[in-house]
């Protein structure tokens, strides 16, 4: 399959890699400092441009190439401008030995902090070629040069509005992480490009309207579709079960001072999905053109109450549940929490603070016949844009680590749906007033008449509520309070949602074994809904639901007094 798909795009396209084909490498052993060489990358579109290399030498060769780096120095018009940076890793290095053949040495892997990042480190393609294509589990670390960084650099995310996008780079900020946002929608509208040594390829956690996963280079690609990337690991952990994506750059952003966080990286965004990546190593992330991971669909679907609009997001999350979710942050958590606060910003059109809405959330499950289910409510008091996204967006995240908090067995969903209304405004009223009957017999019910004012409109109306009194309270005066449920406050983009658990790594084993059971985790599941409504208590008794209005929050409360008789 891939040999025909390099044939029919050699037709009508000549790259610098499809020069190389299977490239004959060069063992170690033969780099010597002062090589003249050329290295292959992708920095605009998906046109392959070469630029030049000399080895300035090579560290710990005497330890053998598993723990040997090259030193090298990058230059030509191509680099010159902007250095290395994320983006440039896997970039593959060609020189020539002295029979003249042009051999494949390694590929461009981490910089150094140089201003300029004209001075990196290669990986030796021994070391890349042993990553296993279906390690056993996880891998062993890998040891840098101290002060080097990795060329795959922070994950990338794209299919976000920036209000969205910075929600989430604060959260991975918070957590340790750093997270390129791309401006790009994943899936641009370029053809399948081949993954031949030098093209830009994406590790995708997912695939659709969200992306998240990081963008790199070939390294090398034999002639059984299997492709090594890289140079490095992302996570270092083994086995993996993720889409093997090509790439469309849209530039190469110029940071040449080179500190954390403030460097030079490749801004882009995945385009189709062409296989698997299964296997993430201290050396090289490998993969296999072909059969695509296992993977289950997001289906998110939003409506305005005001205008009739609507509007919705697909996309499918790579599935490592067999493989034990090896990484540190959950593929699921971070794409369906991104997708549910995107599609929530973009369906009203525009961004104002006040919103109302509501949302359902269901979840199949293979171990389960039936879908989980909860749904909630939002009456959103808020100062910045997009308020109503942060609360919905933690509110999924909360339904992840349900899922995924559950130690005694593997969950397989087959699918997420989300259901959004969401309305301009704030629909809420105050409690004002309420009355009551001055003597009531105890084990009756009594009607309590609360008095509303309406958020915004000072609108007056009435509720009838209606309570039960205990019937062992004692004989004399008690006082009844009514308590409504206060409105959804985001005040501030960091407080809308704490997000930032998505990046964190998962907790080690504690003394709570959380749910033991399928069943308790669908109860776990159903107790994310939460009651919106006015509750009653009368003294130290426990609270009791007593009224929901569906269409309205609201806010305050009333106490009134009777006297029981008997």
């Amino acid at each position: 399959m891939r040999r025909l798909l390099l044939a029919v795009l050699a037709a009508t396209l000549v790259v610098p890699g499809a020069a190389y084909g299977a490239d004959p490498i060069m063992p170690l052993a033969d780099v010597q400092p002062g090589m003249r060489c050329t290295s292959l990358s992708v920095v605009r579109g998906t046109e392959i441009a070469s630029f030049d290399v000399e080895v300035l030498d090579v560290i710990d060769r005497e330890r053998g190439p598993e723990a040997a780096r090259i030193l090298v120095r990058v230059s030509g018009p191509v680099i010159d401008a902007t250095g290395l940076g994320p983006g440039f890793s896997g970039s593959p290095i060609f020189c020539a030995g002295a029979d003249g053949v042009r051999r494949n040495i390694g590929a461009l892997s981490e910089t150094i902090g140089e201003y300029g990042g004209k001075t990196a480190i290669a990986t030796p393609i021994e070391a890349i070629l042993a990553q296993p294509l279906q390690p056993p589990g996880a891998a062993p670390r890998t040891n840098r040069v101290v002060g080097a960084r990795s060329l795959a650099g922070p994950l990338t995310i794209a299919g976000l509005r920036p209000s969205i996008a910075a929600m989430f780079t604060r959260a991975a900020r918070k957590a340790g992480r750093a997270l390129i946002t791309s401006s790009a929608a994943p899936r641009a509208a370029f053809p399948p490009q081949p993954l031949v040594p030098g093209a830009a390829v994406s590790v995708g956690l997912s695939s659709g309207d969200v992306y998240i996963g990081a963008l790199g280079t070939v390294a090398y690609a034999d002639d059984d579709s299997n492709l090594w990337l890289f140079g490095h690991g992302i996570d270092d952990v083994g086995r993996r079960s993720l889409f093997l994506q090509d790439a469309y750059i849209s530039t190469v952003v110029n940071n040449p001072v080179a500190i954390p966080d403030v460097s030079t990286y490749k801004l882009g965004s995945p385009g189709t999905d062409l296989g698997i990546v299964n296997a993430d190593g201290p050396k090289a992330i490998a993969g296999r053109l072909g059969a695509l991971p296992p993977n289950y669909a997001l289906k998110i679907s939003a409506h305005d109450l005001d205008t009739g609009r609507e509007r919705s997001s697909f996309t499918r999350i790579a599935d490592e549940s067999d493989v034990g979710r090896p990484a540190g942050i959950s593929p699921l958590g971070v794409v369906a929490t991104a997708a549910v606060a995107e599609v929530a910003a973009e369906v009203l059109g525009g961004a104002p603070a006040r919103q109302s809405g509501d949302m359902c959330v269901a979840v199949t499950l293979r171990e389960l016949r039936s879908p989980m289910r909860f749904c909630n409510t939002y009456a959103i008091d808020g100062t910045v844009t997009n308020a109503l996204a942060g609360p919905a967006a933690q509110d999924m995240a909360a339904a992840v680590a349900v899922l995924e908090s559950y130690r005694f067995g593997t969950l397989h969903p087959t699918g997420i749906e989300v259901g959004l209304r969401v309305r301009r405004g704030l629909r809420q009223a105050f409690i004002v007033g309420g009355t009551g009957p001055d003597r009531a017999r105890r084990g009756t019910r009594i009607a309590i008449r609360l008095k509303l004012r309406r958020t915004g409109t000072g609108a007056r109306s009435f509720r009838t509520i209606h309570v039960r009194l205990p019937s062992d309270l004692e004989p004399g005066p008690h006082t009844i309070r009514l308590a409504g449920t206060v409105a959804d406050i985001g005040s501030n983009p960091d407080e809308q949602a704490d997000v930032s658990v998505l990046f964190e790594e998962a907790p080690g084993a504690d003394q709570d074994p959380g749910a033991e059971s399928l069943d308790a985790v669908r109860s776990d599941f159903e107790e994310l809904a939460r009651y919106d409504g006015i509750i009653a208590s009368i003294g130290d008794r426990p609270e009791v639901n007593v009224y929901r209005d569906p269409k309205l929050r609201i806010t305050g409360e009333a106490r009134t007094r009777v006297t029981i008789t008997r």
